[in-house]
């Protein structure tokens, strides 16, 4: 859920959310499973968050659809027996906690970039502690974004629409660390994360974004400006069938039939002509639905930009 906010006050909630996070490299021999949420290392009791189970059943070669489905005896003999095979091949992994509970496992080759680096990387380059920032934090998934009110353009009439910039990181995998162009529409508060030129995606093996962070800013930003003229085609470019559309784009882009379902009620939500405009803004007003995680708001959202970037005039 998309809360409207100031750079302080995220500063505060991340502060918060990271009291009692550590890391450790564990050794894989020390690792044992009574379930595929209880776990323990170096014979101390460890729950494992549903963040840490994706991770551990895709290290270990394991169908994590599979795993839920069964029973917590299942899930154990699974993950012990794999567990004992990757000790073969594999010393140690980076594990990532959450107090009692490991919220993530990778490999040592990982690089942990953490939300405060990110949020303290945007004080070094100038964002103002006061500025707005609209904020989706949960504990995967950190999205910012930051709009930029004075270079604000016109769609239709009152219809205007705001560019900046998005900021997305993930401490546990579900997202490289990511600076996008952003595009917010003020008449209904959709938000839209588009492509640029510029645009930046680091894996989390390597710290060279932090080292160009105002470098690849500076550009998504320049170029976030230039957006309108995608815009003011898609309003001319129509829909035959929307829903056929939606659904053609849904598979597209890996959204799932139920948030597919969610995509097509937004869209007789907007107002206005089937036009390729509101198809874009049916996906950016349906990551507003209030069960959807950072996650899928964030898949939404890029979604819409990604319709735009296809746009031809």
């Amino acid at each position: 859920m998309r809360t409207i906010t100031t750079l302080e006050n995220v500063i505060s909630r991340v502060h918060e959310q990271s009291a009692g996070h550590f890391d450790e490299i564990i050794a894989v021999r020390d690792m044992r499973f009574d379930s595929l949420e209880r776990m323990t290392i170096a014979g101390q009791s460890f729950g494992v968050l549903p963040s840490g189970q994706r991770l551990l059943a895709n290290r270990l070669r394991m169908p994590f659809s599979y795993l839920v489905r069964c029973p917590a005896e299942l899930q154990a003999q699974n993950l012990n027996y794999w567990i004992e095979r990757e000790a073969r091949i594999r010393q140690s992994l980076f594990c990532r906690f959450a107090g009692n509970d490991v919220r993530a496992v990778f490999t040592e080759r990982y690089t942990a970039i953490d939300n405060m680096e990110v949020l303290t990387k945007m004080l070094e380059y100038g964002f103002s502690p006061s500025m707005e920032i609209q904020l989706a934090l949960d504990s995967e998934m950190m999205i910012l974004k930051v709009p930029e009110y004075d270079r604000q353009f016109s769609i239709f009439g009152d219809d205007k629409i705001v560019p900046g910039i998005s900021i997305a990181n993930s401490e546990v995998g579900l997202l490289a660390l990511s600076i996008e162009a952003f595009y917010y529409r003020l008449i209904c508060t959709n938000g839209m994360i588009a492509k640029t030129a510029m645009d930046a995606r680091y894996k989390h093996v390597s710290r060279k974004i932090m080292e160009e962070f105002p470098l690849v800013l500076e550009g998504v930003i320049s170029q976030s400006r230039h957006g309108k003229d995608r815009f003011l085609i898609s309003t001319r470019t129509m829909v035959e069938n929307p829903e056929r559309t939606i659904d053609a784009f849904a598979r597209q882009f890996q959204i799932t039939q139920e948030e597919a379902q969610i995509v097509k009620q937004a869209f007789y939500e907007e107002q206005g002509a089937a036009t390729m405009f509101h198809v874009i803004q049916a996906f950016t007003r349906a990551a507003q639905f209030p069960n959807l995680s950072a996650s899928d708001a964030y898949r939404l959202e890029k979604a819409g930009g990604h319709i735009l970037g296809m746009v031809k005039s």
